[in-house]
């Protein structure tokens, strides 16, 4: 068999556990979401207790791992920041990949027998887990590393701020099973938070909008002077309607109605 013709075979040491189901619910990098927290839980026959030995002594790992949900790949993709024009996918940490192998830095939380706590990543729930390494600042960092197209336009970060009214409502939906609306929200309007190419956005004017989120609403003003998103309120996208029919596409409504109850 000549080089060409390799072919490789891979098995998941486990699976990452995590409230994100979709590919929205995660930030483009973990570093974006600090307080994203997930479980690595690794395969029952492995020897945990000798292949873990000396980890927790690290507060960072890199974590390789199967972009399970893609099956396709393309040559030039359109990254978010940078969708004036294309880039080759090897310039780009596009998911869509010849191989669709993903690379995360993740801080190291815990570690209790075959389950490793780990907080800021960027994976789904049910994500296959190839290899874990720690993340070594004397190999790993390059201070004086340049950033290729990515540095050409600088991304202005904006502060999200949430209201009394609004940090209640997501408290409240938190608290009742609805885990990552909060990281949705601070994700999305961190960046160019008017603009709807990159968002879903709703009812938008020159200095606010509804930002989409399933069958979730989240109503923000936007002051580009000094920087700063404020989140008003978060409400249901069902009409009252939509929540006295008795069809449930999604199988969420019971909770929207209980929301509008508690208002």
């Amino acid at each position: 068999m000549t080089s060409k013709n390799l072919s490789l075979t891979l098995s998941p040491i486990g699976f990452f556990r995590c409230p994100a189901q979709y590919p929205y619910d995660v930030p483009r990098q973990g570093s974006l979401a600090p307080e994203a927290i997930g479980i690595i839980e690794l395969n029952d026959e492995l020897p945990c207790h000798l292949a873990l030995k000396e980890l927790d002594g690290f507060s960072h790992l890199w974590v390789i791992f199967w972009f399970h949900h893609n099956n396709s790949w393309r040559p030039l993709v359109c990254p978010p920041r940078h969708r004036e024009q294309k880039v080759g996918v090897f310039a780009s940490r596009s998911p869509y990949r010849p191989n669709p192998l993903g690379l995360s830095c993740v801080k190291l939380v815990s570690i209790d027998g075959n389950r490793i706590q780990v907080a800021g990543h960027d994976l789904l729930d049910g994500t296959p887990i190839l290899d874990l390494k720690p993340y070594l600042p004397y190999a790993d960092a390059v201070p004086d590393a340049i950033a290729g197209w990515t540095a050409a336009k600088p991304e202005l970060r904006y502060a999200v701020v949430l209201t009394e009214t609004a940090e209640s409502h997501l408290a409240w939906l938190e608290a009742n099973g609805l885990d990552c609306l909060r990281n949705f929200i601070h994700n999305h309007l961190e960046s160019e938070p008017l603009n709807a190419r990159r968002h879903r956005l709703e009812n938008r004017t020159s200095d606010s909008a509804s930002l989409a989120y399933r069958t979730w609403r989240a109503d923000f003003t936007c002051d580009d002077e000094h920087r700063i998103v404020r989140v008003t309120a978060i409400r249901s996208a069902y009409t009252k309607d939509d929540l006295d029919n008795p069809t449930d596409r999604y199988g969420d409504k019971e909770l929207h109605r209980r929301f509008v109850r508690q208002q």
